[in-house]
């Protein structure tokens, strides 16, 4: 017989995640998508920003899938990303949390969303430069 009660249990990460996956999916499954009010567009790309908006309510934001060396490149109108406001040195590739991180307070910090942040998976290419640069110096 266990003694722990449901309040001393730590639940891990991946857990907490999937429990908010699960709470998007059951709001999305229950909204109302056939109000007056619904300007949304008919068909699948209506439904996954119906479903991508239940997740951002939850916290989660979607990534694309990494590539093998799991860095990702954060951009801002296609261009990369400052590694600070104001600077002119763009942010190097970054881990998946970091990249992340960045992404969201690029996006808060606007709040007029007058730029569009984007994350995107590394190139292979971007890795090696990256690498070389680090092995042998100059810029990321």
């Amino acid at each position: 017989m266990s003694t722990e009660t449901p309040e001393t249990t730590q639940k891990s990460p991946y857990t907490l995640r999937r429990e908010a996956v699960a709470r998007a999916i059951k709001a999305w499954q229950e909204q109302d998508v056939d109000g007056p009010d619904d300007a949304r567009e008919d068909g699948p790309l209506g439904q996954a920003a119906d479903l991508e908006d239940c997740l951002l309510d939850e916290g989660l934001i979607l990534m694309p899938r990494s590539t093998g060396h799991g860095k990702w490149v954060v951009e801002v109108d296609g261009q990369r990303a400052p590694i600070a406001p104001g600077s002119d040195r763009p942010v190097g590739l970054l881990d998946a949390e970091d990249a992340a991180d960045l992404f969201l307070t690029l996006s808060a910090a606007d709040e007029y969303a007058e730029r569009q942040p984007t994350i995107r998976p590394a190139t292979e290419m971007e890795f090696k430069l990256a690498v070389a640069s680090h092995l042998f110096g100059g810029p990321a």
